[in-house]
């Protein structure tokens, strides 16, 4: 059996900058509405109809319209609708009408040129600040014609870079469980729901896909063998399974933040507890010693703390420990149910699982406060929270339509989005 394999983390077209209308510095200096944290105003920003000089015009449109979803999709543009865009008078690429852009509402805009041509996909790019009446940044990126909806994605994480300081995610994958057949596989797909294909073939029960640190590599439960076992499939297909420390059931595997640790859970000496391996001595390293049972490790962004489960109260709750396994604290205490920790990228939050009135929602704790904040509302149930690499998502698995599907969603409980309509989807990650 063919060993499936599923692209590389790093977009594979150049990325090639040509020139700048202003140094950087000059840029971020004239630059307005830059985003710092939240409660801050969405950027106003047109992207203009793409000038075409080579390809077919449907080819041309699925490029703009990927960007400007991707740039919507980012919480941190208004994206002008394009209906607008015919009361600005036409104008030659580089010599915009920002007065009138202006007109319509837009405080940024976004120029392309694109060319279509064989196997090849070309596209310049131009942001001009529409306020101070000049150009800000301008960038070519060039590739094989079948990354066509990758090269906006790259335009649009660099376009994110350029106000908030931090990529965009558009370029992130996540990868989720359904079922298939008799068993349940791994399967990928784009941030927004595009390009889903499968990645195991084993017609067996492979469970909770988590990516590592730098994207390269999933960790996930698998019945492949006599035994459940914690295997990694790398970006390469190449797979291998840990010298984990066996039992009836290993379970729910997490990277630690440099990708050389990987937490999970097993139930070896009877009882299920947290166990660390180091990937490089190939020793395993016992956390939890209780007789409840403690399941779901999730790393601090520091590599400091370790979040999980346990029953140990009584009912379910979430607790926190040093990355030694010392230090143990109860930090969640509303409610009788709370499960499935997941750190903010930033280490602020934690994002979980409560049972509130019979159904299942998600909750965010502020780690230094204390205080929560209720996401979902009731709509069926919702499971496995986990962030985007830039904190303002999250994508989860939920039943509110009947079946189980992955939906993603503002940090702030907005913008609720289907990505699946298959039925059984569960456990998604998002890659960093």
């Amino acid at each position: 059996m063919a060993r499936p394999s599923f692209p590389p983390p790093v977009l594979a077209v150049a990325a090639v900058l040509t020139a700048l209308a202003l140094s950087p510095a000059a840029a971020q200096d004239t630059m307005h509405g830059t985003v710092e944290g939240r409660g801050f105003t969405r950027i106003k920003i047109a992207v203009a109809d793409p000038v075409l000089l080579q390809g077919d015009a449907a080819d041309g449109a699925e490029l703009i319209s990927t960007l400007r979803d991707d740039l919507e999709f980012s919480g941190v543009f208004d994206v002008i609708d394009p209906a607008l865009y015919s009361l600005v008078p036409a104008s030659e690429f580089g010599s915009p009408k920002l007065d009138s852009w202006r007109e319509v509402g837009a405080d940024f805009l976004v120029e392309s040129r694109i060319t279509l041509g064989g196997e090849r996909v070309d596209l310049d790019a131009q942001l001009f600040d529409a306020a101070a009446g000049q150009s800000l940044l301008f960038k070519r990126y060039g590739g094989q014609r079948d990354v066509l909806r990758r090269v906006a994605h790259q335009l649009a994480d660099e376009l994110v870079l350029q106000f908030t300081g931090r990529s965009g995610v558009a370029l992130s994958r996540i990868t989720f469980v359904s079922k298939h057949g008799d068993g349940k596989e791994i399967y990928l797909m784009d941030y927004d729901g595009r390009r889903i294909r499968r990645l195991t073939t084993w017609s067996t029960i492979n469970l909770s896909p988590v990516w590592s640190p730098d994207g390269t590599e999933l960790a996930f439960v698998s019945w492949r063998g006599k035994q459940p076992g914690v295997y990694v499939m790398s970006d390469e297909g190449v797979l291998g399974r840990l010298d984990t420390v066996g039992g009836e059931l290993s379970s729910a595997p997490d990277w630690s933040h440099d990708g050389r640790r990987l937490a999970y859970s097993s139930d070896v000496d009877g009882n299920t507890e947290i166990y660390v391996l180091d990937r490089d001595s190939g020793r395993n390293n016992r956390l939890t010693r209780n007789q409840a049972i403690d399941t779901a490790p999730a790393w601090s962004p520091t590599g400091r703390e370790i979040a999980f489960t346990s029953d140990r109260g009584g009912t379910p709750q979430v607790y926190v420990m040093d990355a030694e396994g010392l230090n143990v604290r109860r930090v969640t205490w509303n409610g009788s149910y709370n499960e499935s920790p997941a750190w903010s990228p930033d280490g602020s939050k934690l994002a979980y699982v409560s049972r509130i009135d019979g159904r299942f929602d998600i909750l965010l704790l502020d780690v230094a406060s204390d205080a929560t904040l209720r996401l979902t509302h009731g709509e069926g149930n919702n499971e496995n929270p986990r962030w985007s690499a830039d904190g303002r998502h999250l994508v989860f698995a939920s039943n509110r339509r009947g079946t189980y599907d992955i939906y993603t969603m503002g940090a702030d409980g907005s913008d609720v989005r289907r990505l699946t309509t298959g039925g059984d989807c569960f456990t998604p990650d998002w890659s960093h």
